[in-house]
């Protein structure tokens, strides 16, 4: 019998009773508490006197009063049995049992606990030595379906298991070869010709060929409504497999963007068998081509480990294992003298920071700034106060950004006017954003008709933060907000979201035309929410931007996109946010990718010297 929850129910019911002080209680009394039948509570009582955590007198006759001493120190129970389900790799148990009985002691002598195993480790395993990195995480997985990702740390995993036809390299600002080592296309870039390289092996032993490329882009192209990426590829006409090793791709209008579309997460190449046999099960626990393969995920821990026959050769680390920790603060993990890494990714933690930031011998720091670009995006197509753009604009100069900074600290860094801000990191001096002052915003919230009625915003837990202070500054100019907030599996329920005034939450652009036109076009960002005259304009540039060859052209394009929503305050650009990642001198090709994350077939580990 499972004793340890019916204690520690026991012992929050009877907090206010010192241990080994006998008290009376009735068995219906317990009954309550536990919610079963007296006869089960006689059974539970039996077994927890027999473990020596309790003392039991009976009551004489039904009905009567017994005496009941506590004897059993809760908090070391309930950290042993944490201890326990973690060791057993049921972190997701392990986690709600601690924030349902743990006070902040008992987190404190847990979090001391993890400090210990976190991080680099190594491991006899037969005649071979491992290699772990164990890192905690602060946030869910949702999916690991390539063509169904959405947030940042779930594209990162993706990245890890998946590859895709080419490769798109932030830092040379070049497409390279990937699954496909060369290409070329018609003049007017309205055909391409792609050739896979030979002996490619997904996770589970077969070797990839063309048509996993045609079912992979058909099931996006096909399904625009189930896979929000699938915009990218909704001009493709034609799809053929030539043969084994060559894929054309046959459009209606000419695309230059095309192999960068290819480079994207959700274009990532799936075997068809697999995700058709059980395509719920592939998001959980999916087969890729990439330099890991997932071997187990559970809601409390993901485990990878390295792909001996990655095309590329195999990573340097043999396993990586993410602690799922959703819930628990980052900054309470002691920074412990491991050689690892840690990243801190606004994890709302100014403990965490301050770690990160304040080092010690032996570490170093690197900064990935603006990583995250936080936005109020407003829903023109209902009817609401925000429909007006005065409204939007009198909320607009409401939000004082310097002052939330001021007030929430943590990872927020400068005000945002755009998806980037200037190399200064100060922010720039674009249109609209001179302050005006209150009889100002009055006589804008008076043009704009608003008669007192609540604007109703949408958030997840990650900008919690962020919506609070935005409501109570909206209520200091009498504009009442009534705020939600859904989890991030919610969150991904886009159709749920129509039902809102507005938005708010965090991009991730990194300075990639794709990303910053994904935002404009996919329907789980702001195309469901422009009203007609926004939408046909984001049509004609989409269109113009897809015909224009040069990049410098299609900048221009995406910047006249941009100051049209800021001028109309369509979106209103919050806050920059940044993530710092440190690591011990030990860790060797720590680069921080453009989701904000380490690449963990990069890392490898230099031995201390003896």
């Amino acid at each position: 019998m499972q004793t340890v929850l019916p204690y520690l129910e026991l012992r929050r019911m009877f907090s206010e009773q010192e241990a080994e002080t006998p008290f009376p209680v009735t068995v219906d009394r317990l009954a309550g508490i536990w919610h079963c039948t007296p006869r089960y509570v006689k059974a539970i009582v039996r077994t927890l006197h027999e473990q020596g955590w309790i003392e039991w007198q009976p009551g004489r006759g039904r009905g009567h009063t017994s005496t009941l001493t506590l004897r059993m120190d809760a908090d070391e129970l309930l950290l042993q049995e944490v201890r326990r389900r973690m060791e057993q790799g049921e972190v997701q148990e392990a986690m709600e049992l601690l924030n349902r009985f743990g006070g902040p002691a008992v987190k404190d002598r847990f979090l001391d606990w993890m400090s210990e195993g976190i991080g680099f480790s190594t491991q006899q395993v037969s005649d071979t030595v491992q290699e772990t990195l164990r890192l905690p995480v602060y946030r869910s997985i949702t999916t690991l379906d390539p063509g169904l990702v959405y947030y940042a740390f779930d594209c990162h995993l993706a990245r890890q298991v998946f590859h895709t036809l080419v490769e798109y390299d932030d830092e040379q600002g070049r497409v390279l070869p990937g699954i496909a080592h060369s290409w070329e296309s018609r003049s007017d870039a309205a055909e391409w010709t792609f050739h896979l390289r030979k002996g490619i092996l997904f996770h589970h032993g077969r070797e990839l060929t063309a048509e996993d490329v045609v079912y992979t882009l058909s099931r996006l192209r096909d399904n625009p409504a189930r896979f929000a990426g699938g915009w990218r590829f909704q001009g493709i006409s034609q799809l053929e497999a030539l043969n084994r090793k060559t894929v054309r791709i046959r459009l209606r209008e000419p695309n230059h963007l095309l192999p960068r579309f290819l480079s994207t997460i959700p274009a990532a190449v799936v075997p068809r068998e697999v995700v058709e046999r059980d395509e719920a099960g592939f998001a959980q626990v999916p087969v890729g081509t990439g330099p890991f393969r997932v071997v187990s995920r559970t809601g409390g821990r993901c485990v990878l480990e390295a792909f001996p026959a990655h095309f590329r050769g195999r990573a340097h680390l043999d396993r990586v294992e993410l602690l799922i920790l959703a819930g628990l603060d980052a900054g309470r993990l002691k920074e412990p003298d491991w050689t690892s890494i840690m990243t801190s990714h606004g994890e709302n933690s100014s403990a965490s920071r301050e770690a990160l930031l304040s080092g010690g011998s032996g570490w170093n720091s690197l900064e990935t700034r603006f990583t995250c670009c936080s936005l109020l995006v407003f829903n023109q197509a209902k009817p609401g106060p925000q429909r007006h753009p005065a409204f939007r604009e009198a909320l607009h100069h409401m939000l004082d950004r310097e002052a939330l900074i001021a007030e929430l600290g943590g990872d927020r860094i400068c005000p945002a006017h755009g998806f980037q801000p200037k190399p200064s990191g100060r922010g720039d001096t674009a249109a609209g954003t001179q302050k005006r002052s209150g009889p100002d915003i009055a006589a804008l919230l008076e043009e704009s008709g608003c008669g007192g009625e609540p604007l109703k915003l949408v958030t997840y837990p990650y900008h919690e933060a962020d919506a609070r202070w935005i409501a109570e500054r909206a209520a200091s100019f009498g504009v009442q907000v009534e705020l939600t907030v859904r989890s991030t599996a919610e969150w991904g329920d886009t159709a749920s979201l129509a039902e809102y005034d507005c938005q708010l939450y965090g991009v991730v652009v990194g300075g990639d035309e794709v990303r910053e036109l994904e935002l404009y076009l996919q329907g789980n960002f702001f195309a469901p929410l422009w009203d007609e005259a926004t939408a046909e304009a984001v049509r004609q540039e989409a269109a113009g931007i897809f015909r224009e060859a040069e990049e410098a052209g299609r900048r221009e394009r995406l910047a006249k996109l941009e100051q049209r929503i800021r001028e109309t305050h369509a979106v209103l650009f919050l806050v920059h946010k940044s993530t710092n990642t440190a690591f011990h001198q030990s860790v060797r090709g720590v680069r921080v990718n453009s989701y904000g994350w380490v690449d963990f077939d990069r890392i490898w580990f230099h031995p201390e010297p003896e």
